[in-house]
């Protein structure tokens, strides 16, 4: 994925990064709640929850669109954030 790690994507210094990597965090936390939500009412399929999220006109980070990989790529990075702090 493009967004898939923040030290790929061009930034012109270490400040630029931090932005970065602190934006995608807060883009995690709100894409995770909604697809908690999502969960929590028995919606656990990615394509499914990706196709709502679009319908809604969530934004995806870095893409035009949401797809179930960007949604399990949500779950993953939002996991590694949890075991990182």
């Amino acid at each position: 994925m493009a967004w898939a790690s923040v030290d790929r994507m061009p930034a012109a210094d270490k400040a630029g990064r931090d932005i970065d990597r602190a934006l995608l965090a807060i883009f995690l936390e709100a894409a995770g709640a909604l697809i908690d939500q999502f969960a929590g009412a028995g919606i656990t399929d990615p394509a499914d929850i990706a196709r709502r999220l679009n319908r809604r006109g969530f934004p995806c980070f870095g893409r035009p669109r949401w797809s179930a990989g960007a949604v399990a790529t949500v779950l993953r990075r939002r996991e590694r954030l949890r075991e990182a702090a």
